[in-house]
């Protein structure tokens, strides 16, 4: 009997639930918006960005685009109105209705979008002169991003409920169970092929190796995961499938061998989860200790540069 025929699905517990689709939505729109904000200016402003410092104030767009133009200074505006909406991820712990208005991985979401936005706003208001309290509260900001996004992939690597509350080893190793039995049951390729496909390390091994080591392994096995799932649909493609589907990278069109495909994905990514989960959970609150005091610091600097500016008249602090 075909896998398709037992009628053997994924686990519930671990597929996107339909009601998630709106906030993917909302997020997709979101990001879209940010990354066409970003390359309208970009592009609008790249003849005067590209040009030398000393030639810039020859530029017909100099009074618009330096930092205390008419477009500089709703820019600067905008990056420090993003960078302090990031705070509002660990607000809504302490305001009841923001705690409502989402999950604390939906809230992740548009955390980081801002926290990656933020900075390249910044930069362009700053026109890339980093200069004075301004540019050391560029770098921090550019630090917080960078451990943001890191941040964002180790949260991800724990595994949660839909309730955003992490899941206990039992829950998690019947998961497992259910996916090695839905496996088990396909006939299309051999347990040998498909342990190949999930390629995951021993957990005794993961514990003899650092947390830094272990999560760059983790990256690794994420990052080769997409070629270990084309290895498994070339081994039931014929030549001219192979071509089709540029090596097995895209979907094979047949909905046995794609289902086989679906369950792998998801057994090696739940299997690698509980095989790191105490290294990624150790390095992900260290990565609280760092991420915060930066993300404090900024909003020193911030609000110390934006008192000077508007103390000195736009003047000071590379607003020239």
């Amino acid at each position: 009997m075909s896998i398709l025929q037992s009628g053997i699905t994924a686990p519930g517990t671990f597929a996107k639930p339909k009601k998630g689709a709106g906030h993917r939505i909302r997020v997709t729109i979101v990001a879209a918006t940010a990354l066409l904000t970003v390359a309208s200016i970009a592009i609008y402003g790249s003849n005067y960005y590209l040009l030398p410092l000393s030639e810039r104030p020859y530029s017909d767009k100099y009074a618009m685009l330096k930092p205390g133009g008419t477009i500089g200074l709703k820019l600067g505006i905008l990056g420090t109105v993003l960078f302090f909406i990031i705070f509002l991820y660990a607000l809504r712990k302490l305001i009841p209705w923001l705690n409502r208005l989402g999950t604390a991985r939906q809230w992740m979401d548009f955390h980081v979008i801002a926290g990656v936005t933020a900075p390249i706003i910044i930069a362009f208001h700053a026109s890339f002169k980093f200069r004075g309290i301004a540019g050391v509260a560029f770098w921090i900001m550019l630090a917080v991003a960078l451990s943001g996004v890191i941040g964002r992939y180790l949260y991800a690597q724990i595994p949660r409920s839909l309730s955003a509350a992490e899941l206990d080893l039992s829950e998690l190793h019947a998961g497992e169970k259910a996916l090695s039995d839905a496996l088990l049951s396909q006939s299309i390729y051999s347990a040998d092929r498909v342990n190949r496909a999930l390629h995951v390390p021993s957990a005794e091994h993961i514990r003899r190796i650092g947390p830094l080591h272990a999560i760059a392994e983790m990256i690794s096995l994420d990052v080769g995961l997409p070629f270990r799932i084309a290895a498994l649909r070339r081994a039931s493609c014929s030549f001219s499938a192979k071509v089709l589907t540029i090596g097995g990278l895209l979907s094979s069109g047949n909905a046995e061998v794609e289902l086989v495909v679906r369950l792998v994905k998801q057994k090696a990514s739940l299997s690698k989860r509980v095989v790191f989960l105490g290294q990624t959970q150790k390095v992900f609150h260290l990565w609280h200790v760092i991420h915060r005091p930066f993300s404090y610091a900024f909003v020193v600097l911030a609000v110390l540069h934006i008192a000077v500016v508007m103390g000195l008249g736009f003047v000071s602090m590379g607003f020239r």
